[in-house]
């Protein structure tokens, strides 16, 4: 009975999750529509499914994405600004030109040499997922819990796994935490593949896309709301203009100046759909499991599994392994969980028009400070029958594999599994080489 009922409310909980259509989420919460800029939305689910019965969590392995920044490049918004103000300097402005002129510069200034850097959004999100993990975990974190935390040497990273850990040095004094950033764990917590990256976008997966992208293009009647000559509109770029526009509007709510700007209102309820279309299919060919180009960039985060699953091994022989905690990217949360084909975002098709139908949504993977954790239970250090679950952004998640009790699965069906992917990703790669 006791089975009965957790798959009932597991079977409720994702079907909650899934009666909106993409289109509909987006519509009722314009954040989604940005992406991997999405600022993180908080769990959905606040009661996780009970714990099998006699089974206790003793250990967390986590990977998280950093946490809402500001736009990388000074050129995002030095863009769209010099070509409104050169405009405005003709005479060839719209009123409505003018005003967003004018909020451009302001968002220009506020993002000013602070190019890529967490914003104070970003550091309360890392804070409050630890808040939460230790919460939610409190048998994990008693005592002199040891504490591994790892970052890439990207700042907003370092500042990210910091923010967590200052979270929980004052939510567990007697943390025994140690915390480092170094390249030389850059191999497995950022790894660059140059052959799969090289695949990426080759010619023909690059004319599907653009294919896709030039049929969802919708952006002749922003232009017109804009400038006021239409031989003048007709010389600009419109594409490039709206790509900076819908970017700039997407990323104003991980800044403190989103509580009095928006960029929003430029669009149409279609034109944000279209936008956001272009954007999703545009992560799952550069990173998920897209068959145009042969489906293999998760495998770009190969090394960091083989870690994670290594890492547990050995953890799970002690009597307390606490935590192991690592922060970097989207380019590698986003890719992991494809490889783990978590939800099914592992998906392998080459109908990019399909994407939102199937809900493959990149803001439900990746949004700013995305997190993976991988929960293990068991009754003691003497029991072999380790079981594990899956949090998604602190989601209880699925996996292509079958389960011990609703959403818990066997450690060794686990690392059965994703070992044998790898090796035979691993085998067929070592083969093209000596071809």
């Amino acid at each position: 009975m006791r089975k009965i009922l957790i798959m009932a409310t597991l079977v409720v909980f994702v079907f909650s999750l899934q009666a909106q259509t993409i289109r509909d989420e987006i519509q009722d919460n314009l954040r989604c529509s940005a992406s991997n800029y999405m600022a993180y939305p908080n769990p959905v689910q606040h009661k996780l499914t009970p714990a099998p019965k006699g089974k206790k969590p003793f250990y967390i392995s986590h990977y998280g994405r950093h946490g809402s920044r500001y736009h990388n490049r000074a050129r995002t918004y030095d863009i769209p600004y010099q070509m409104l103000a050169k405009a405005d300097s003709l005479g060839k402005l719209t009123p409505l030109g003018r005003s967003v002129l004018a909020r451009l510069a302001v968002i220009r200034q506020d993002a000013y040499q602070h190019w890529g850097e967490l914003t104070a959004l970003g550091a309360s999100q890392h804070r409050d997922i630890m808040r939460r993990m230790v919460e939610r975990f409190p048998e994990i974190f008693e005592g002199k819990v040891e504490v591994d935390a790892r970052s890439t040497t990207v700042p907003r990273c370092i500042l990210s796994m910091e923010n967590a850990m200052l979270q929980l040095a004052k939510m567990v004094p007697q943390a025994n935490i140690h915390h480092n950033a170094t390249q030389r764990d850059m191999y497995y917590l950022n790894q660059q593949d140059r052959y799969l990256f090289s695949l990426k976008m080759d010619s023909a997966t690059q004319v599907a896309y653009n294919a896709f992208a030039q049929h969802h293009e919708h952006n002749k009647r922003l232009i017109n709301s804009l400038f006021n000559d239409t031989a003048y509109s007709n010389k600009i770029d419109g594409g490039e203009l709206n790509y900076f526009l819908f970017k700039i509007a997407s990323n104003i709510q991980s800044t403190e100046i989103s509580k009095s700007i928006t960029l929003y209102d430029l669009f149409t309820d279609d034109e944000v759909y279209a936008n956001w279309r272009k954007e999703n299919a545009w992560w799952y060919v550069a990173f998920g499991g897209c068959t145009i180009n042969g489906g293999l960039q998760p495998y770009t985060q190969r090394n960091l599994l083989r870690r994670i699953i290594q890492q547990a091994d050995s953890c799970l022989r002690l009597e307390h392994p606490g935590v192991q905690l690592r922060y970097g990217h989207d380019t590698v949360v986003l890719p992991l969980v494809c490889l783990l084909d978590i939800n099914g975002y592992g998906l392998a098709t080459d109908n990019l028009e399909s994407l939102d139908r199937r809900r493959w949504a990149n803001y439900k993977i990746s949004p700013m400070a995305a997190n993976l954790q991988l929960v293990f239970y068991r009754e003691g250090p003497d029991d072999q029958d380790v079981l594990l679950k899956v949090l998604l952004n602190e989601n209880e998640a699925t996996l292509p594999l079958k389960s011990a009790e609703g959403c818990y699965y066997h450690w060794s069906d686990f690392r059965d599994y994703y070992l044998a992917k790898l090796d035979a990703f691993d085998k067929q790669e070592i083969g093209k080489q000596k071809k």
